[in-house]
């Protein structure tokens, strides 16, 4: 009885301890030179040429040498004076801070190590938040007759009206040509009315066919759309007919080729095609800020080098950013390389493959947009979401 006990203490320990081992921390390894930092899925490392990985350096400074140290932080170095990094980086150098226009614009915040310059339309003036503000616009000065204002001129949005319920419609009283010009038009209107009696009772069927024709070819100008497809089918059939009769021949004898049918797509099937599509996500669950960089050179190969700028300015790239990017390389790639990088340090996790591949699409350059993903698929960076 008593070596049972003691069997059953043992077995109840050593579950308990298995137990507590297992919530604690995991101690590393003193033979290990790398520290075993995890992943916390912030994107907080990046790949060097010596194919490991370090960690980015903070907001407000830029890599001034990579780690020797895998998963470790390199040598980071401040940003210098009118520069800044608002995001944990990679880069090799800070941002060049935004300098406002001076005909229209005055700046609201200053430069710091990880904020941009803040720049605002001068009064009367405004820019529309999303869309590049090349220039400033002019307010308008007031409203329209029976119009209200409910919101001044800011800098982000021109002044906002409304209609005054209060007020009443101006009215206008008959001017003195008025009348002369009523009595000119009533018996000319009478003369037609008479004319028409009287080509009705002499020729009724000429004058009722006439009408008939009139009212009948303006119905057929906008058919209905149950119609229109009635009248594509009856064709279709026709066309079927003919084919297939014995009858038919070519001008050589030989007997006609089998065609194929049109088939009419209705607009609600048109619409479930678009809905149908799914979302890209990268292959085999891999990081998405990475894949995503992988990525840019596909985009910097598709997009045509004179929309590139307005690719960017519609990425809400500044034009110093774009210039800094510019002066970086003097090789065209490299720096349209740096512009997508600068837009994904500023964005961070809001730098997506979709936004890149929508504002294709409101380019119109949707061709390029589905070449673009072709290719990312074709190369297995992405695949359709199951």
């Amino acid at each position: 009885m008593g070596a049972k006990l003691l069997l059953a203490l043992c077995t109840v320990a050593s579950l308990l301890h298995g137990a507590t081992t297992a919530r604690l921390p995991q101690v590393q390894d003193p033979k290990v030179t790398a520290p075993m930092i995890p992943d916390d899925g912030t994107n907080q490392f990046y790949a060097t040429y010596d194919n490991h990985e370090c960690k980015k350096c903070p907001p407000g400074t830029f890599v001034l040498k990579p780690c020797t140290v895998p998963r470790t932080e390199g040598t980071c170095q401040p940003c210098e004076n009118n520069t800044f990094s608002k995001l944990p980086n990679s880069f090799k150098s800070c941002f060049a801070c935004k300098v406002c226009r001076i005909l229209d614009e005055v700046e609201i915040k200053k430069c710091t190590a990880t904020t941009d310059t803040m720049c605002a339309c001068m009064n009367g003036t405004f820019c529309l938040p999303d869309q590049p503000c090349e220039t400033c616009i002019k307010c308008m000065t007031s409203c329209g007759p029976g119009e209200r204002k409910v919101k001044d001129c800011m800098p982000t949005s021109d002044i906002q009206c409304l209609p005054d319920a209060t007020s009443s419609p101006p009215t206008s009283s008959p001017g003195p040509g008025d009348h002369g010009l009523a009595w000119l038009v009533i018996p000319v209107v009478a003369v037609v009315v008479v004319l028409g009696v009287v080509l009705y009772r002499k020729r009724p069927t000429t004058f009722r066919n006439a009408c008939t024709g009139f009212w009948s070819r303006k119905k057929r100008s906008s058919p209905e759309p149950s119609e229109e497809r009635d009248n594509m089918l009856n064709m279709q059939r026709n066309q079927r007919s003919e084919i297939l009769s014995p009858r038919g021949s070519t001008a050589n004898g030989q007997a006609p080729e089998r065609m194929t049918p049109l088939t009419v797509s209705s607009p609600s099937e048109v619409g479930r095609g678009h809905a149908a599509m799914k979302k890209l996500v990268p292959v085999n669950g891999r990081n998405s800020t990475e894949t995503l960089s992988r990525s840019f050179d596909i985009f910097i190969n598709k997009v045509p080098p004179k929309d590139w700028k307005r690719f960017m300015r519609l990425l809400k790239l500044t034009d110093n950013e774009i210039d800094s990017a510019e002066k970086s390389s003097q090789y065209g790639n490299e720096q349209h390389y740096q512009m997508l990088r600068t837009w994904l340090d500023k964005n961070g996790q809001a730098a997506t493959l979709s936004v890149l591949l929508d504002v294709l699409s409101g380019m119109d350059l949707k061709g390029i947009a589905e070449e673009v993903t072709s290719v990312l698929i074709a190369q297995h960076f992405y695949v359709y979401e199951e």
